[in-house]
Formats: structure tokens, sequence, C-alpha cells
């Protein structure tokens, strides 16, 4: 990248004592400024168009947007408004950035080093130099929390959550990151020895941990609940409501003699309570839980059609007075301009959208999203609380499928390997309650390995046995954890598990045949 030669407002580094912050900020739509970001040490943001905006307030920066967009609404202009202020008047020296990169899919992590500067040479930039210290770093690399909080449509936001700054800077300096940061003191090992007096604020995850569970299945959240009934406590708001990384807090029961009934059996349920434990609830699905994407009947369908394109929604929630006063979506749009030219949100609207109860059961109402391509979930008070669309059905219902299908392929090279050194009679003298070897599950092959004739017969000589034992283990747990449906993902060290016992079979496996397991 060449060198630009144009005139830069130069502003003097100013020296600030105040608490860091972390920011992401986007290198364009299309990734088209992430290069010249790098190679030239900067962060660089669009609106060009408004011109140098050095000691400009927010509402300064409001009325120059205003000015060269004057056919935008008042909605879009303020969102502008809201970004272009952060990266002028709030960014800092020192400040930690981050700028997803669409070219790779890494990070680029780096540290603010100037005041706001704008240069003028061609289109012109607003920018801030900027110390790449690492432009490699894995989005998997961090925790799911903080992965998620980059999912921003924004160019501009601050990253506030979870202790973002100190999590960042640790991946910023090479350290792995070190997870959500917890107020207060540290928790004990145990949900008996929690607090039964005072509310103890933790993750879901943290819950888990305390009682040794990865994910959440109907069969351990009744256990988890239970066992936080009786000793005096409950989650707020439910370990099924929040996602495994939002906090919640195990706080005591209210009554002090239903927390002494719960000392001696499990807390009665009300009907309602016993209709929610039991199936998959819509609102497991993480999307029906976040606020939507909205626009106001008065938008212009040209900001909403911009917002969906962005977004890449295929429709918008319309709500008025706080509440759901109907939906647009592409097809809307195009069935208004069949019968007209319309310009705002509400000529384009379907006014009677379909939605559901939070705890309408999934299954119940899958025909319902297929027919229309989403419903829209009501919150508690009735407001909206969440959109599920045939996206979200197939991304939650399809998430499980790829550690299946490894598992699948593991349980097939490992009959296929030991097929060919053992007989049936091998199998039906071990410990495996099993008469063939086509009849072994994966729980079963810890016993045939156990027998020493076996595994002498295996001839596996550059596998340590305990190993192999504990990984086969390891791995019919995981299936069975995935028999039961969890709305938690599967955690990548599971995932690098699995991946390292397949290296370690297509090791052994004598077939020179690929193994092609059956996806459908």
């Amino acid at each position: 990248m060449g060198e630009k030669t144009g005139r830069v407002a130069h502003n003097l580094p100013t020296i600030h004592n105040y608490a860091m912050r972390a920011w992401m900020v986007r290198g364009g739509r299309q990734g088209q400024r992430e290069q010249v970001a790098l190679s030239q040490g900067r962060a660089i943001v669009g609106w060009s168009e408004v011109g140098d905006l050095s000691g400009k307030s927010r509402e300064e920066i409001r009325e120059g947007l205003t000015a060269v967009h004057p056919d935008e609404s008042n909605q879009l202009i303020g969102n502008w408004t809201g970004q272009l202020d952060r990266f002028v008047n709030e960014m800092r020296i020192g400040d930690v950035v981050v700028m997803p990169l669409k070219s790779d899919r890494t990070l680029a992590i780096g540290t603010v080093r100037s005041d706001y500067n704008f240069d003028d040479d061609g289109e012109g930039e607003h920018f801030r130099e900027v110390d790449w210290h690492r432009s490699d770093v894995e989005r998997t690399s961090l925790k799911h929390d903080l992965r998620a909080s980059l999912k921003s449509l924004l160019t501009i936001c601050e990253l506030t959550r979870f202790g973002s700054v100190d999590r960042l800077e640790a991946v910023l300096n090479g350290r792995p990151d070190p997870g959500p940061v917890r107020e207060g003191s540290p928790l004990p090992n145990r949900v008996e020895d929690l607090p039964s007096d005072t509310p103890t604020p933790m993750t879901v995850r943290e819950l888990l941990d305390l009682v040794n569970m990865d994910r959440r299945t109907a069969q351990t959240v009744t256990a988890i609940d239970e066992l936080l009934h009786a000793s005096g406590l409950k989650a707020i708001p439910s370990i099924t409501d929040a996602e495994i990384d939002e906090q919640i807090v195990v706080t005591p029961l209210d009554d002090r003699a239903q927390r002494d009934r719960a000392n001696v059996m499990p807390l009665p349920a009300t009907a309602s309570d016993a209709e929610r434990s039991v199936g998959y609830r819509i609102h497991q699905i993480p999307s029906a839980r976040r606020a939507p994407m909205s626009v106001s009947r008065d938008d212009l369908i040209a900001d909403a059609r911009t917002a969906m394109l962005e977004g890449n929604f295929s429709q918008l929630a319309v709500i008025e007075a706080g509440g759901l006063a109907g939906v647009i979506t592409w097809e809307s749009i195009a069935i208004s301009h069949m019968h007209g030219s319309p310009q705002t949100v509400g000529e384009a609207m379907t006014t009677s959208p379909p939605t559901v109860a939070p705890y309408a059961n999934v299954l119940d109402v899958v025909a319902q999203i297929e027919s229309s391509g989403y419903v829209f979930v009501r919150g508690e008070a009735n407001e909206i609380g969440g959109i599920v669309t045939v996206a979200d059905l197939t991304a939650e219902f399809g998430r499980d499928r790829r550690p299946l299908v490894m598992i699948e392929e593991i349980e097939m090279r490992m009959r296929r390997a030991v097929k060919a050194q053992l007989t049936d009679a091998d199998i039906e003298r071990s410990q495996a309650r099993c008469k063939t070897i086509d009849r072994l599950t994966l729980g079963a092959y810890p016993f045939v390995f156990d027998d020493d004739q076996n595994w002498e017969k295996l001839g596996w000589t550059g596998i340590r046995r305990e190993r192999l034992r504990s990984l086969v283990q390891e791995i019919a747990d995981v299936r069975n954890s995935l028999m039961h449906f969890s709305q938690d993902p599967l955690s990548e060290q599971t995932f690098l598990m699995l991946e390292g016992t397949l290296r370690l079979l297509r090791a052994v496996d004598s077939s020179r045949t690929r193994i092609r397991p059956d996806v459908r």
C-alpha cells in the first residue's frame, strides 16, 4: 500500500487518566478497509462525506450528517451519530481495539495511540492511529460470550460486558482468554457451600462447574434445581432461561418454611412449572430471547430494506408504543409495490404476524415456522422477546450433527480395526457382555481392551491401553449426552478430543478404504 500524501489534520496526543475501554471497529461492510488499516497502523471508519469532525460535539456531528443525508430517517441519523461520536470523542489513547477480519475470519487486536484525525486525501478518512499487536487471533480462541459481543451489526461499538477489556488485553499479549469476570469473592467448590443468606451472582457455566456438569439437559436441569432447593436456594432467572455465559443470581428461597420443606423433599411444582419442565421449549433457542431489530410504522421502506440487507434479515418487527404492530418482509414489500408506490413501512407491513408464548413446545410450532418462515416470541409481560426463523431452527437442530458424524466414524473405524484382529469368541470371553463384534457398542469397547489376550492380539503397540480406554469412554459419554438434547454447545476441548481419537484410529485402521459416514 502506498503512503498517503494528502493533508492530515494532526491532533496532538492527549494524556488521559481514566479507565481503559475496549472497542470493536469494523473495516468496512465488505472488509475493504482492513488491509489499509493494518498496513498503515490505523483504525479507519466511513462517513467521509461529512468531513473533518475534529473538535465537533455530538450535536454538531448529527447536524453534519443531516446536512449531507437530508433524506435519511431520524433513527438512522441517530445511529450514525452515536457511532461517530464514540470514535471521535469517547475513544482514548491506550484503549483496546478489535477489528474482525472478513478476509480470513480472524481478529486483529491493538491499542489506540492517537486522538481522532481526518485525512482528506482522496475520499477522506476518519481514523485513529493504532498499534496492531496481533492480526492472527482465531475467533475460537475467545470464549463464547466474548465472541457473541463481536456480532454487533454496528461499525463502531464499545465492548463492555464480561470483563472484555482485561480479557482482550490478555489475548493481545499472547495469553489465553481467561473467561468472564465475576464480581465479588471466588465461588466455593460445591453448591452446598454457597451462602444461604445472601445472593451470589454467577454465570450458568459457573453453576454447571459447581456440580461437575458440562451441558444442560432435562435431567441435569432437574438435578441442579433439586440440589439448589435442598440448599434453600433458587436461580434467577431459571438456568434454562439464560444463555450459558449469561449471569444469573443464586439467591435464598423467599419463604423460610418453604426452605425447610426443601431440605427434606424437592419443592413442589405448580402445574405451569411442571408443564414448562417437560419438552424442548421455544425460549431455549437463543434468538427467542434476543430483542429483534425493529422499525416504526413511519420509517421509510428504503431504511427497512437497508437494515434487512445489512443484517441479512428476511423480516423486521414493526414496533409501536412498545408493542408489536406488525412485520415488514420482502414478500410484503413486493406485494405493496404491486398495488401502488408505497414509501413508509406502514404502507408495506403485515398487521397480524404469527406469535407464540415463550414456553411453547418447539415441536408444536415447527409447522407454523415452516409455513410463515418465522414466529415472534412473546416475553413474560407480553412484549416481544425475540424471533425464531427457519434458519434458527436449522442451526439449532443441526449444530449437534458434526460431533455425531465424527462419533459415527470413530465407531465404524473401531469396529473395523477390532474385527481385523479379534473373533466373536474373543469378544464373548471378555467382560463386554456381548457375543459378536457387530453388536459391540462404544461403551463396551473398554471391556474388550481390558482383556489382556485381546489387547495383545490387537497389536496396537504404539498406543497406551489406558489412554485409549479413557478416550473411548469419554466419547461414549458425549454420545449419550447428545441423545438428550441440550441448549449448550459442545466445548472446543470435546471437539479436539474427538478429532484426536479419529487421528489415532485412522493410524491403526489397517484398511485403506476411506470411511464415508452416511450423512443424510
